[in-house]
C-alpha cells in the first residue's frame, strides 16, 4: 500500500476536488495509515510553508507555496483509501524529510504523543 514520505493523491468529494496528503505511514494499528495534509494556503497554527516544487507529484499552487499542515493528522482505514481514489503520485527525500521533522519538533499543535509520532516517521526516511 503506502509507505513512509508517500505523496498521496485523494479525491474528496466534499471538496469536489483532489486533495494531497503526505503519508507517514501505519499507526499503532496496522490497519489505519496516517497523513499529513498538504495545502496550497497557509494561515493556522502548525503549517510549514515551503516553495513550490519541493514535493514529487504536487501540483504548482496558485500561491507559490506548498504547505505541510501540522495541525491535525489524517487517519484513515485501509480499507477505505480505495473509495478515496488515493494514489501514490510521489515521495518525498531524505533532505526534505529533516527539513519537516525539524519543524514537528517544534510544533505545538500536535499531542505529545502525535508529535513523537510524527517525528520519528520522518526520521525513519533518513537515520
Amino acid at each position: 500500500m503506502f509507505e513512509v514520505g508517500d505523496v498521496v493523491r485523494f479525491h474528496s468529494t466534499i471538496a469536489g476536488k483532489e486533495k494531497f496528503h503526505l503519508c507517514l505511514g501505519r499507526t499503532e494499528n496496522e490497519a489505519i495509515f496516517a497523513f499529513l495534509f498538504l495545502n496550497s494556503g497557509s494561515g493556522f497554527r502548525g503549517d510549514c510553508v515551503l516553495d513550490d516544487g519541493q514535493f514529487p507529484g504536487l501540483p504548482k499552487s496558485p500561491t507559490g507555496k506548498s504547505v505541510v499542515s501540522f495541525s491535525l493528522l489524517v487517519r484513515v482505514k485501509e480499507e477505505k483509501l480505495p473509495a478515496f481514489g488515493a494514489t501514490k503520485v510521489g515521495a518525498i527525500d531524505g533532505h526534505l524529510a529533516g527539513e519537516l521533522a525539524a519543524f514537528a519538533k517544534e510544533v505545538r499543535s500536535l499531542t505529545r504523543q502525535q508529535q513523537a509520532f510524527v517525528v520519528s516517521a520522518l526520521e525513519s526516511l533518513f537515520i
